[in-house]
């Protein structure tokens, strides 16, 4: 198994318009969550509260570590109940090709879990990314 998660999905719509599904508090609670903060400034705070199958409140923290408009969020990742050393890092890179943009997630950093929780931890953010992708592009998709 992949000890890195990567996922592209192509989309009809306008870099700015991304950025802003990306950034602004009220497009990210339409395609991730609601409460979902992105500040995109070095150093900025990223928050995602969620409720886990069993119905109990976490939180996913982290801090920003790169922010180029229009092109790349990169983000510090860390579950409440996860030890200080399982942060893993969170990559948003948009890429322009004229016509329509490509925007790849990358999740990596698994290593730092241990190895008897990381395949069903890497499992459950692969399933998540791949929801939250879906939404994402029916969000901003300008296509038909």
């Amino acid at each position: 198994m992949s000890e890195v998660i990567q996922k592209s999905i192509t989309l009809h719509a306008e870099p700015s318009k991304i950025w802003e599904a990306l950034t602004r508090p009220e497009e990210l609670s339409e395609w991730w969550n609601d409460g979902v903060v992105i500040e995109p400034e070095i150093g900025g705070l990223f928050k995602e509260p969620w409720v886990d199958s069993e119905g109990v409140a976490q939180v996913a923290t982290g801090k920003i570590l790169q922010a180029r408009e229009k092109e790349e969020l990169k983000f510090t990742w860390h579950e409440k109940d996860w030890p200080i050393e399982w942060e893993t890092e969170c990559s948003f890179k948009i890429d322009d090709n004229g016509e329509e943009r490509v925007l790849t997630v990358t999740h990596d950093g698994w290593e730092h879990l241990p190895e008897d929780k990381r395949e069903n931890v890497i499992k459950d953010f692969e399933t998540a990314w791949a929801i939250h992708l879906k939404e994402l592009k029916s969000f901003v998709d300008l296509s038909p």
